[in-house]
Order: C-alpha cells, then sequence, then structure tokens
C-alpha cells in the first residue's frame, strides 16, 4: 500500500467523480461527424483539468482534430509520457440500462460510455501526477490525450512528426488503456496485435426489384456477399482462409505460451464476463493462443436489403460489409489488404474492397528498468507481481510512440474484463481508480530511485 497517494487519492473522489461524469457527458464519438462540437467542449475540459493542477495545457491540432498536451515540470528534464485517449464508441445498443451519455454511480461503479475506455484511466493518471508534483518528485511529466484512437488513430503519425520537438526527452511512455487478467491479478501487456478495417461493397442493380419477378434470374447481393465472406472465413472453426494472409503471421513459442497461461486467465470466467454460450476452444492455452497470438478475421455488421418489420419481398440491388482483421508481429496490414483484394476479386469481380484505417501490430521488451520498476510497484501496493499478457487489441499510437520516441512503452492499464470495452452498461470503478493512483504512485518513486543510482 502506498498510504500517502491513497490519502491523497480518497481526498479527491468526489472532484474524480464530478470530473468524470462532465467528460462522460460529452459524447466523443470519434467515428461520428456530427459529433465535432462535444469533441472540442471535451478537449477545452482536459486542458482546463491539467491547468487546474498547475500544469501547462496546450491544443495541438493535426488534420482539423484536436489533441490535448499537458506538462508538469521542466520541460528540459526528462520525462514520463502518459498516454490516453477521450474519444469513444457509439452507444446504441439497446441492451443499456440507462442512457449510455449521462453517468450514473452505483456504489463504487461509474456507469457510462468511456468511463473505463478511457477517461476514467485518463483521470486516474492526472491525479497521480498531480500527487507526484505536489510531493516535488524530481521527474518530468507529460500527459497526450488523443480523440481519433477509436477510429485508428489517422492523424498521430502527424501529430508526432510536426511536435517531436515540443515533447523533448521522453524517458518512458505509459499506456494507461489496457485490461488487467481479473481484479486479483494484475497484468501488463507485452503486446497488441495490430488492425486492419475492410469495407466490402457489392451492387448488382440500380434499385431494388420485386422478387417473385426476378428472382431467380437476378443476383442477389446479400447472398452473394455472404458467400464471400464464408470463403475468406470459417466461422465453425474460427480460421482465415485468404490465401497469403497468414504467411508471414510470426508464430509464438511454446515456452511464451507457458508464461500467458500461468497469467491466471480462466475460461469459465471469460466466458461468464463476456456472456458467451459456447466458445471456439475451451482450452485454457488454445484459447489464450487464439485470443493474444493469432490473427483474427471478424464481421461487425451486414446491410443492404429491407431491415424493416415484416418482409418485403424483393432482391436487394447492393449489400455491404464491416469486417476488421487483427494482426500479429510479422504481418503487414498493406500485404493482407493486397491478399484479400485479390482473393475476392476471382470470386466475384463486381465486389469492393475498401481499406478503413489500419494499425502494424506492436511487441515490447519488458527487460527494460522502467518495465521492472513497474512490477516492484505492483508487488509494493497490490501484493503481488505482474503477470504478463498479450492484448488482443490494437492501439495503433503505441507503435508510433515507441519508433518515434525511441523510449520503453508500458501498457499498465487499470481496466478490467468485466468492465465491458465497447459494450453496453460499460463501468469503471473506484477501487481501481484509487489503486491506479497507488501503483503509478510508486512506480514514479521508483523511477526516482533508479534516477538516483543512475
Amino acid at each position: 500500500m502506498n498510504h500517502d497517494a491513497r490519502a491523497w487519492a480518497e481526498g479527491h473522489r468526489s472532484y474524480f467523480e464530478d470530473q468524470l461524469r462532465s467528460l462522460v457527458e460529452l459524447p466523443t464519438i470519434s467515428m461520428d461527424p456530427t459529433r465535432g462540437p462535444e469533441t472540442e467542449a471535451c478537449a477545452e475540459a482536459a486542458l482546463a483539468l491539467i491547468r487546474h493542477f498547475g500544469g501547462t495545457a496546450t491544443l495541438l491540432r493535426v488534420g482539423g482534430k484536436p489533441y490535448v498536451h499537458g506538462r508538469f515540470g521542466d520541460p528540459g528534464r526528462p520525462s514520463v509520457l502518459v498516454y490516453n485517449h477521450l474519444d469513444v464508441q457509439p452507444a446504441d445498443e439497446p441492451e443499456w440500462k440507462g442512457e449510455p451519455f449521462r453517468m450514473r454511480i452505483d456504489g463504487e461503479r461509474y456507469l457510462g460510455r468511456g468511463t473505463t475506455d478511457d477517461k476514467g484511466p485518463a483521470l486516474t493518471c492526472l491525479l497521480t501526477i498531480a500527487h507526484a508534483v505536489r510531493r516535488g518528485s524530481p521527474l518530468g511529466f507529460q500527459l497526450l490525450w488523443e480523440f481519433e484512437e477509436e477510429v485508428g488513430s489517422p492523424h498521430f503519425s502527424e501529430l508526432m512528426r510536426e511536435h517531436r520537438a515540443a515533447l523533448g526527452n521522453v524517458r518512458a511512455v505509459l499506456v494507461s488503456d489496457t485490461l488487467w487478467v481479473s481484479a486479483e491479478q494484475p497484468s501488463m501487456d507485452v503486446g497488441l496485435r495490430g488492425f486492419q478495417g475492410l469495407l466490402l461493397k457489392l451492387r448488382t442493380a440500380e434499385v431494388d426489384a420485386h422478387s417473385g419477378v426476378v428472382g431467380g434470374g437476378g443476383p442477389n447481393p446479400l447472398a452473394g456477399l455472404v458467400r464471400v465472406l464464408a470463403a475468406c472465413f470459417d466461422a465453425s472453426a474460427g480460421r482465415i482462409l485468404v490465401p497469403g494472409v497468414l504467411d508471414d503471421a510470426a508464430p509464438v513459442s511454446e515456452a511464451e505460451m507457458d508464461l500467458y497461461v500461468r497469467s491466471g486467465f480462466d475460461v469459465e470466467r471469460f466466458r461468464s464476463t463476456y456472456g458467451f454460450r459456447r466458445l471456439l476452444a475451451s482450452n485454457p492455452r488454445e484459447l489464450l493462443r487464439r485470443l493474444w497470438t493469432e490473427p483474427t478475421f471478424e464481421i461487425h455488421g451486414i446491410s443492404g436489403g429491407y431491415q424493416g418489420p415484416g418482409i418485403k419481398s424483393i432482391v436487394p440491388a447492393w449489400a455491404e460489409a464491416k469486417v476488421s482483421l487483427r494482426l500479429v508481429p510479422g504481418q503487414s496490414p498493406a500485404k493482407v489488404v493486397e491478399s484479400i483484394r485479390r482473393f475476392v476479386a476471382e470470386l466475384d469481380p463486381l465486389v469492393e474492397v475498401l481499406p478503413l484505417g489500419s494499425a502494424p501490430a506492436f511487441v515490447t521488451s519488458v527487460d527494460a528498468p522502467e518495465c521492472k520498476a513497474m512490477d516492484r510497484a505492483a508487488e509494493r501496493v497490490l501484493g503481488k507481481g505482474l503477470a504478463l499478457t498479450r492484448g488482443g487489441g490494437s492501439i495503433p499510437a503505441v507503435a508510433i510512440m515507441a519508433e518515434v520516441l525511441r523510449a520503453p512503452v508500458l501498457l499498465m492499464g487499470l481496466s478490467l474484463p468485466e468492465h465491458g470495452y465497447h459494450a453496453p452498461n460499460e463501468f469503471f470503478d473506484w477501487t481501481q481508480a484509487r489503486r491506479g493512483v497507488e501503483l503509478y504512485a510508486s512506480w514514479f518513486e521508483e523511477l526516482e530511485r533508479l534516477s538516483v543510482r543512475g
């Protein structure tokens, strides 16, 4: 336990809850172009939060999109850069039990879109930095808050190129946007899968037509697109069938899989947390291999034809499918797209394959002193060391920061599986926020001791 950091957190709980509510109630849905005003308002609120604790806050703008940069301490001093994102997923699922953009407090739970992904963790990081500054930490601190992470960070590379000099000497990067294995087992990711989004479009006519008149002679684009998708992916086995897509995927050693199996991952807890009625694998080793280390092909939505009540007996004129692949080290997003385009063209030359955004896979080393310092901090605060895991998701900014800043990147978030990333009834909780302040505060203290020894 870090008593001083815990007291600081508890003393700021009401402030944390008030400010989290303000952020959550701004629907910063980055894939919705009509949410620009809310995004701008959230950026202004974020600037005010940093200034409230005495930091210097700057609004950076690239491609018309805002980024919030905060700094505490001497700009010439080596600093810890903390990355979070403040944009969120849509929240139109019917399973929401309350208004997703009106934060509700239920005991220790904070319910609403963006509470855990990633506004709650962002506020936790700010509170921790404010605590370190108050006690006179010799470290420098920076915050970088993005508003395009959920759409693939299309302007992040440009941001880093244009503003690299302003970031100065970055000693380590903390990314607080990942999951623990469970509330009982804190974990740090050693890697993330990459991402490639795709839109498949098939138009077979100019307008819909009566199925009794043209059915059997006119092609049905929904059926045609489903045929293409089924040729790309074996849904029963969960395997990608497109030639060339898997050619460069780097295998994971059995020794590394042993490490992941020891992380404390539980198959039944995973199934019940996400509400699955069945899984594609029941063996922990095989399930983890699929979740963390292998490429995936997912169909997110199919549109076209009639979607209203009852049946409208037509042959539709068009159909679309939204698809993404999670990629692993060795795979090139561009090469994957070309393999799929080539294969789909052979199946049906009328199908268009349009890329929607991409990010490479990322693997880091945990041998850096800063990573070992995080493990010591976890042992001190939480009573146990960190399990090492891989994140099945993607954070496009991570690989870019690692390449540009040449600093170790720690994927050490605070969210739990049950918090519901991208799901209805998403929530964050005070225990994780308070633990986060204690953990990160102790990590900062470990870094200070490293600096003294160095």
